[in-house]
């Protein structure tokens, strides 16, 4: 090789990459990073699903709990476990008496009972129907002392429930309860239902498919 082919050879330019490759590579990048950053949502969309779904099943559970301890306190403290030789002679309408169970049906009851310590109050239970007559539907809880009287405060303990039928009663015998031809005195336990549909869609399947649970359970009343 002589002096001038070296010469030659040192001054040749270097060839670099053209527009077109550095338009693949920042395609092929930013392909990428969509797809990683779609993956990180994803993730993060169904970290926060799971989260939701544990709260609200926890949210349910707690009210099917208080239902179930505000029923056990149905008709106490009754009329037997005051002495009938006290003077005023105690009867079913004294304040400080729980007359048990006052109303009864498979959407709504009403009783009387302590059931926070705090004196007799009557306990209202109720499904509450939208205006369009179909669920999801709520479920409001009242309390007011029997010694107070009047109609109570209402507050929704759960939404979303969606059958307008949570309540359902059993006879002494374990058969069911007939309004038509039983006396409300004749109801020695409640059983409650509760279908709820969760607010938010499953993030794992279409975005209208809700998550539907549910709870059943029975509480033996003092009636």
């Amino acid at each position: 090789m002589t002096l001038s082919d070296k010469k030659n050879q040192k001054t040749a330019p270097q060839r670099g990459f053209s527009l077109l490759e550095l338009l693949v590579v920042v395609a092929i990048l930013t392909t990428v990073i969509a797809v990683l950053t779609d993956g990180i949502i994803q993730i993060q969309k169904k970290s926060a699903s799971d989260v939701y779904k544990i709260g609200v099943a926890q949210e349910r559970r707690q009210f099917m709990d208080q239902i179930l301890r505000d029923l056990r306190q149905c008709g106490f403290p009754g009329l037997a476990m005051f002495d009938a030789s006290a003077s005023p002679t105690p009867t079913t309408s004294s304040t400080y008496v729980a007359g048990g169970l006052i109303s009864f049906s498979s959407s709504a009851i009403q009783f009387e009972g302590d059931v926070d310590g705090s004196g007799v109050s009557e306990v209202y239970i109720q499904i509450v129907v939208p205006p369009s007559g179909t669920c999801p539907c709520s479920v409001q809880r009242g309390t007011v002392l029997k010694s107070v009287g009047g109609t109570p405060a209402y507050y929704t303990e759960l939404d979303n429930v969606m059958s307008q039928n949570i309540f359902t009663a059993y006879k002494y015998d374990g058969s069911a309860y007939n309004s038509a031809s039983d006396q409300l005195s004749s109801i020695k336990n409640i059983g409650v239902t509760l279908y709820v549909r969760s607010p938010q869609p499953d993030s794992n399947n279409s975005s209208t498919t809700y998550p539907t649970t549910t709870m059943v359970s029975e509480a033996r009343i003092n009636n």
